[in-house]
């Protein structure tokens, strides 16, 4: 009976191919929606880990519920928090972040040039250190009022380069730059568009004033471990109720954390989708194989004749079934990945 039930499976692949197409289609959807969201998940904790300062400080209200001001503004504090936390002992370096994630960028047509996955277009202030995301590769820094800097992989999705303009729409309004050099990441890319100033132009540009920072970020000296730091500069600025002190782990589970929830949010869309395809796929399976075995009654009638009882018969069609399940499933998964 094994030996007739393989021989009736590859006789009749033919047949069976349309409901093989619908468990292969089925198994993909679901693989890969759930090997996306994995994937991107990974991609984005490497990333928070191998770009996070040692100690960031950023303003209370960022964390507060509601924390985008009506106006859409970044919360902000004064960019004078920097020189208190440089003259921290123990820290080697402090950066003024100048940043905004609520920007909108397009190009001469008035296309955005962010990315369609879902991942952020964020315009902030360029400076050099050891662990930024990317490194300047072509042309230059941005130097002015006027000029910006993109990075790689957005250039060549879009097909922008040195010399080309763009339009960025920020909370305390529009401006036009031109693009003076590219930079690629470091790391492996996660999808975001990453546009950047000159610290001056940063700050009035996306925050509303040279005065303010939207945090500021720094570098241990060696010896001197993340917690220990974050303590000493807590200190040192005192007003406990204005800051938010975070270690450069705190930096990597928080923003994990935050991009976990828009992920479950996404796969569960996407499985939600995979499901009825699955759904769909059953029906067609189930009303393809009807038409087959029904198709087949001589053949299995003849089975029957030669003594092979009810049980056997069956157990012939179940085969067929599970070969099928096993091949779809197999080219599924591969298709998924």
């Amino acid at each position: 009976m094994l030996r007739a039930t393989l021989r009736s499976f590859l006789a009749h692949r033919g047949r069976m191919l349309l409901s093989g197409l619908a468990v292969l289609l089925s198994v993909a959807f679901v693989a890969g929606s759930l090997i996306f969201s994995a994937t991107v998940s990974q991609t984005f904790d490497a990333l928070f880990r191998s770009t996070a300062a040692d100690v960031r400080v950023e303003p209370r209200s960022a964390f507060d519920e509601g924390s985008q001001f009506p106006s859409g503004r970044t919360p902000t504090f004064p960019a004078q928090v920097r020189d208190r936390v440089a003259r921290v002992d123990g820290v080697a370096r402090a950066h003024i972040d100048a940043e905004a994630g609520n920007v909108t960028v397009v190009d001469r047509d008035n296309e955005p040039v962010g990315s369609t996955s879902g991942a952020p277009t964020i315009a902030t202030n360029w400076y050099v250190w050891d662990r930024s995301p990317v490194q300047l590769t072509s042309g230059r820094a941005p130097r002015g009022a006027g000029e910006a800097l993109l990075d790689a992989d957005t250039a060549d999705r879009r097909g922008l380069g040195i010399g080309d303009p763009l339009r960025v729409l920020a909370a305390p309004g529009g401006f036009r730059v031109r693009i003076v050099g590219i930079a690629t990441f470091t790391t492996t890319n996660p999808g975001a568009t990453l546009v950047f100033l000159d610290t001056p132009t940063a700050q009035r540009r996306l925050l509303g004033s040279t005065d303010t920072a939207s945090s500021v970020s720094a570098e241990a000296e060696p010896g001197v471990s993340d917690r220990e730091l974050k303590r000493r500069i807590a200190a040192a600025l005192g007003d406990r109720d204005g800051y938010e002190l975070r270690t450069a782990d705190e930096q990597a589970a928080s923003q994990s954390a935050e991009l976990g929830e828009f992920l479950d949010i996404l796969t569960s869309v996407m499985v939600g989708f995979a499901g009825v395809a699955v759904l769909v796929g059953v029906f067609l399976i189930v009303n393809t194989f009807s038409m087959l075995i029904a198709q087949r009654t001589r053949e299995l009638g003849l089975l029957r004749a030669l003594g092979a009882d009810r049980r056997q018969v069956r157990r012939s069609v179940l085969t067929e079934a599970l070969l099928l399940g096993l091949a779809g499933s197999t080219l599924g998964l591969a298709a998924g990945v």
